[in-house]
């Protein structure tokens, strides 16, 4: 078989193979580049940035810590990272003004959640949307987060404490 035509079959076979690991990788991007941005179109613009980066690096892709998930979903949120820092002039939006809720006890709804979770820093979003949301085992969240498994654990520990102080400050507890 001449060069280029085995050169053609190693391309036609490793697109194969990229598409068969990168389709079920899809969505979880996008929810995770979603979460990290908060905006649809830049989540998508970052998802397909980072699967075109992915192909690119696919030949020098080594399947170590985590394997493939880990390694295209730290691509797409170091992609997040960088449309954070290109975009720090954007407008500052401020939470819609709610009147007070007539319950004592209100009951916590998933947009309240939401809100919650948005006041967090970006590391402490990461890693619980990827613990949480994605149900990622925790060697994932760390080397997707490039932590060590140890760390991951006390931040995403940590991240879970600062997530109920800020939904409720009266629930302090000493630590």
């Amino acid at each position: 078989m001449p060069a280029d035509q085995l050169s053609r079959a190693r391309q036609a076979a490793d697109r194969g193979g990229f598409d068969a690991l990168i389709t079920p990788l899809v969505e979880p991007a996008y929810r995770l580049a979603f979460a990290m941005l908060r905006q649809r179109m830049p989540a998508e613009d970052a998802v397909q940035e980072a699967t075109l980066k992915a192909w690119n690096k696919f030949a020098s892709f080594r399947n170590e810590r985590g394997g493939f998930r880990a390694w295209f979903l730290t691509i797409v949120a170091n992609e997040c990272r960088s449309l954070q820092r290109g975009r720090w002039w954007s407008v500052l939006r401020f939470d819609e003004v709610r009147p007070p809720q007539e319950s004592g006890e209100a009951a916590m709804t998933a947009s309240d959640l939401r809100q919650t979770i948005a006041r967090l820093s970006r590391s402490d979003r990461l890693l619980l949307y990827l613990f949480y949301w994605l149900d990622f085992p925790l060697e994932e969240v760390a080397a997707v987060a490039g932590l060590s498994t140890a760390a991951a654990r006390a931040r995403l520990y940590r991240a879970v404490g600062r997530l109920r102080l800020q939904f409720d400050p009266s629930k302090e507890t000493s630590t």
